[in-house]
């Protein structure tokens, strides 16, 4: 393997565990502020509008620069957020803090996909990309359990801790990590990457308008657990912060070993295209029954099952865009995150409003209805290209 490959997984690892250290803590650090459930959908929603307007014009400045400058610029973003939060006297300032993550969050994911896609060939892109988002995973394992035993010492402390791992991250890529181009776009336009509502509008009509729309609605699916999991497991199962932590741990671990392990046996066996689509299925499956009985095994049960089916979807989706893309990594995996952003901004408002409404059941049924309505939309699209059969 490419020494720049494990490099590249080993900053992905350090970068994702001082997210997951704190992000199933923001829903309850913001409670001491008098936060409702519609506030912190309002503050999950921030960040995603921060990734939205950030995302891709990280990736064409990164096409235009170099990906590894904008890693660095992404990590000291992070660490200041986290720094930002530790402090903040009032809810405005987390507020401020939380935009400031969206966009280094921009530079993170689309950055490292690029980075695959240039030093990988087509035919391998899928399994790197795939192994991109088991690091996610990994420090996504490691990270809530680490910021749930230190939020037991006060919330803030899991906040600097977090600021701590992204000076180490920082230090590692600076000294280690080389830069993945070698030959640069010749100009940089950036208005055409701020407020890319055309953009959007011609992705989704174009050729890949499906796959668009996938990561859509699984960044929907993601931003509404985020909201929803922390308060349901609080208020169903009377789960604190450590409680939390360790549900996120085991959702990272699964997320890790579906996409090293299980996503390229499943690729081999039933292609790009089947393999999204049974990992559409597997997520209604697992949104769908999670809340039904109030048992915390039958939930983690079917939880489990959808982030099977959540890492069987993503990686693919990606690696597919990426290998249509000839030029301009950057640009087109920075749209693709655009429409993540859209759903991660979507996903978190009417997480918080139909939570206040209708119960903290609600989000899971909402997230449902989304996947039902993608599924349907990926088989009628595929279908007509021909490229599934009628039948399973």
């Amino acid at each position: 393997m490419d020494k720049r490959i494990l490099l590249l997984y080993g900053t992905v690892f350090i970068n994702i565990m001082s997210f997951g250290m704190v992000f199933p803590l923001i829903p309850l650090f913001v409670e001491k502020f008098g936060a409702t459930a519609f506030d912190i959908g309002l503050l999950a929603a921030l960040f995603s509008i921060a990734q939205f307007i950030a995302a891709p014009i990280m990736g064409r400045v990164s096409d235009r620069f170099g990906r590894k400058p904008l890693i660095i610029f992404s990590i000291i973003t992070a660490m200041a957020s986290f720094v930002l939060t530790a402090i903040a006297p009032n809810l405005i300032v987390v507020h401020v803090a939380r935009f400031l993550y969206g966009v280094a969050s921009a530079g993170n994911y689309p950055i490292a996909i690029a980075y695959i896609a240039d030093i990988t060939s087509p035919e391998k892109r899928a399994e790197y990309i795939g192994k991109v988002s088991a690091m996610f995973a990994v420090g996504f394992m490691f990270g809530p359990v680490m910021g749930g035993v230190l939020g037991g010492f006060g919330l803030s402390v899991a906040f600097l801790a977090a600021a701590f791992v992204s000076l180490l991250n920082l230090i590692f890529v600076l000294t280690l990590l080389p830069e993945s181009i070698s030959i640069k776009t010749e100009k940089l336009v950036i208005r055409q990457g701020l407020f890319n509502i055309k953009e959007i509008y011609h992705g989704f009509r174009g050729d890949f308008g499906v796959l668009f729309f996938i990561l859509f609605t699984w960044a929907f699916y993601v931003a509404n657990f985020q909201v929803a999991i922390p308060l349901f497991l609080e208020e169903m199962f009377r789960l604190g912060p450590f409680g939390a932590g360790v549900f996120f741990s085991v959702v990272g671990a699964t997320a890790a070993i579906t996409q090293w392990f299980l996503l390229p046996k499943v690729l081999k066996r039933f292609g790009e295209m089947r393999t999204i689509l049974y990992g559409i299925v597997l997520m209604i499956l697992g949104q769908a029954f999670a809340p039904l009985l109030p048992f915390l095994v039958f939930f983690y049960f079917f939880f489990i099952i959808s982030i099977i089916g959540s890492g069987l979807n993503r990686p693919t989706v990606n690696a597919m865009l990426s290998r249509a893309t000839h030029a301009g990594q950057g640009a087109t995996l920075g749209l693709a995150f655009s429409f993540e952003s859209l759903g991660r901004i979507a996903g978190p408002l009417l997480a918080g409003a139909v939570m206040g409404t209708f119960g903290l059941a609600s989000p899971f049924w909402l997230t449902t209805a989304m996947l039902v309505l993608t599924l349907f939309f990926f088989w009628r699209v595929e279908m007509r290209r021909g490229k599934l059969a009628p039948l399973l």
